[in-house]
């Protein structure tokens, strides 16, 4: 039987507050049962820009969800426990292990892993299981959230809601590449509002809805920021379509990403995605990538990190 969450808008009532200095490391949450809507990839890349989800199916023509939701199941698996507001993606260290097909169940549990301070910054670690019906792993997540965003942002950057790039900027072509020895690349694209509204939509399908900072503008202002913002998440999933569309399904067996994210994801901001294979050898089949998001209309970084596909098959 599927349980989705409760409607975010009471959570007020019935849940604590995650806070800092209490937040109990070693806190489990779950597990949490939900399905993937079937139609949930046609609003997923009607966010990117992307008509043709042909790359997402599997030979017999069953298709796979675009897999991002999987990192951002904390902002409902959590708030099943805890209650917070305005905070941030930091970090994400994801493992897919298998594809998620449209119309799957998935099992999810959470916990407070850890949690630190830096550079006034005030952050808790999420980590994630996902399985299937069968108990198979499907995906491992280990987010890191900034709870305090205002404060740091006034800290560190006091004339806008958005962070400024500590990366150097680097040139890339549009379009996709055939050969992993290329860089490889996607977009740019101009995010628009609607495209914001509509990949936190695909998601509030699966888990209900949840009034956010991705969402609500009163939210959004409330925790310092000029608009609403997409999930950093959404960098990831241009990730997800660039390696899909390059290598097929193969890519998704085993896949690793660690990233940090740079910038929020403001409305009129132009975004375009890369990969880069960097040389580096973890075994005869995985090819390793430096990985990033930019906006080009600013030249600064929203996300770097790194990438390895295991290509087998």
């Amino acid at each position: 039987m599927v349980a989705p969450p409760p409607d975010a808008r009471e959570e007020a009532d019935i849940q604590e507050p995650l806070l800092y200095e209490t937040a109990p490391v070693g806190e489990t949450v779950g597990p949490f049962i939900y399905v993937i809507p079937e139609d949930f990839n046609r609003q997923r890349l009607a966010s990117y820009a992307i008509d043709d989800a042909s790359f997402l199916e599997a030979p017999g023509g069953r298709a796979y969800a675009e897999p991002s939701f999987l990192c951002g199941q904390h902002s409902w698996v959590m708030r099943q426990r805890f209650s917070w507001s305005g905070s941030v993606h930091a970090k994400c260290d994801i493992a897919y292990l298998k594809p998620v097909h449209v119309g799957s169940t998935i099992h999810v549990t959470g916990q407070i892993s850890g949690k630190y301070e830096r550079r006034g910054g005030r952050y808790v670690i999420f980590q994630l299981q996902t399985t299937d019906d069968h108990g198979e792993p499907l995906c491992r997540v280990e987010n890191a959230m900034l709870l305090n965003f205002r404060d740091v942002i006034v800290l560190r950057n006091p004339r806008d809601g958005s962070r400024a790039s500590a990366e150097p900027q680097q040139t890339g072509t549009s379009g996709t590449a055939a050969n992993s020895q290329q860089v490889l690349s996607l977009g740019p694209k101009t995010l628009r509002r609607e495209d914001i509204l509509g990949f936190f939509q695909a998601e509030e399908r699966v888990y209900g809805p949840h009034p956010s900072i991705h969402n609500d503008d009163s939210i959004a202002r409330a925790a310092g920021l000029s608009d609403i913002i997409a999930p950093g998440r959404y960098s990831i999933g241009l990730l997800n379509c660039l390696f899909a569309r390059t290598f097929g399904l193969r890519w998704l067996h085993g896949a690793r990403y660690s990233v940090s994210f740079r910038q929020n994801l403001l409305p009129g901001i132009v975004v375009q995605v890369e990969a880069s294979p960097d040389g580096a050898a973890v075994g005869d089949d995985i090819t390793c990538f430096t990985i990033g998001s930019r906006d080009v209309s600013a030249g600064r970084t929203i996300l770097s990190g790194t990438a390895s596909l295991s290509l087998h098959g």
